[in-house]
Formats: C-alpha cells, structure tokens, sequence
C-alpha cells in the first residue's frame, strides 16, 4: 500500500481541480481529430452529450449545477480524496 502526505494529496486534488476548470479546460479535446489529454476523457459525460458547462452553468440554479458535474469521473475521484487522505490502495 502506497503512503502519501497531506501535502501530496492536496497538490494531486488542487492539479485536478485545475485541469478541469475554466472556460478553456485543458480536459477539452482539442485538434482533429479531437483528443483530450485527460485519461478519464472516453468515459465522460461533459464531452459526450452533456451541454457546455460555463454556459449551463448560467443558466441552472446551483443544485443542478452540482448534480451535472457529480457525473463527470473527476469530480467522483475528488470526492475520493479528502484533504486528511495518507493511504492509496486497500
């Protein structure tokens, strides 16, 4: 079982956050044809089907908002890491 450092842990959480925030996520596929450097890309609802998220997000209320992006595979794998986190594996 590998062990990590809170420091670690929030570095990975706050990488994550990044990477997948702005009107221009890096998370977006881009060229043609189109690919995304986000390994969790193929199973992704934002880029498959779901609308653009800066301007859903004018739109819905804030509830909405949250239970849309609860479908995108980061955002299940930042509820998995809480900042007190010190172990990766069983």
């Amino acid at each position: 079982m590998a062990r990590v450092s809170e420091d670690e842990v929030l570095l990975l959480w706050r990488s994550l956050r990044a990477f997948r925030s702005g009107s221009k996520p890096p998370c977006a596929p881009k060229g043609r044809p189109a690919r995304s450097a986000c390994p969790l890309h193929e199973g992704c609802p934002r880029w498959h089907g779901q609308p653009d998220d800066r301007l859903a997000s004018m739109e819905e209320t804030a509830e909405q908002t949250e239970r849309r992006r609860s479908t995108w595979p980061c955002s299940r794998l930042l509820d998995l890491l809480p900042p007190g986190l010190n172990r990766i594996g069983s």
